[in-house]
């Protein structure tokens, strides 16, 4: 009985992982058809659904082998929520940055005006926009982008 549950807890645990491992060469593949901005948005889904499913197959696999898991699943959701809460700010700037990424509004050397600031538009990434005026760079965070009017300038009005 016991190496048949230890047989049957292999099998799902070698069954979540090579899944993982099957999406995380999906995904990357498709993010090696999109520019380099995008393809950090797969890369960066490509790294969390591996861990995800690891760890699913590793929680179904203990309780395979007769562990109780509702503690621990229970102790993570709990866990899950005061980290989200606490990460309320940095997870709304990064889903915000993967919109801006992949819809495009605007792109590098663009004018834009969001949240009174205006300037060129000199970096983006998955946390802020860059945009230089006037001899300085703003940090602009991208939750800004989603929550505030965004004006793009055309050159000879700035």
């Amino acid at each position: 009985m016991l190496i048949e549950n230890l047989y049957s807890a292999l099998f799902i645990f070698g069954l979540f992982t090579l899944a993982s491992f099957l999406f995380d060469r999906a995904l990357r593949k498709l993010g090696n058809h999109f520019d380099t901005a995008s393809s950090e948005v797969f890369s960066i889904l490509a790294n969390s659904q591996k861990g995800v499913l690891i760890f699913i197959g590793s929680v179904l696999a203990l309780s395979e082998l007769g562990f109780d898991v509702s503690a621990l699943v229970a102790g993570l959701g709990l866990t899950g929520f005061a980290l989200g809460l606490a990460l309320k700010d940095a997870i709304s700037n990064l889903v915000a940055g993967v919109m801006i990424v992949l819809y495009k509004p605007f792109e590098l050397g663009d004018f834009i005006e969001i949240s009174e600031t205006k300037g060129e538009v000199k970096d983006i990434n998955l946390r802020y926009i860059t945009i230089s005026s006037e001899g300085a760079h703003n940090l602009v965070p991208n939750s800004l982008f989603l929550n505030n009017k965004l004006a793009i300038l055309d050159v000879k009005t700035n």
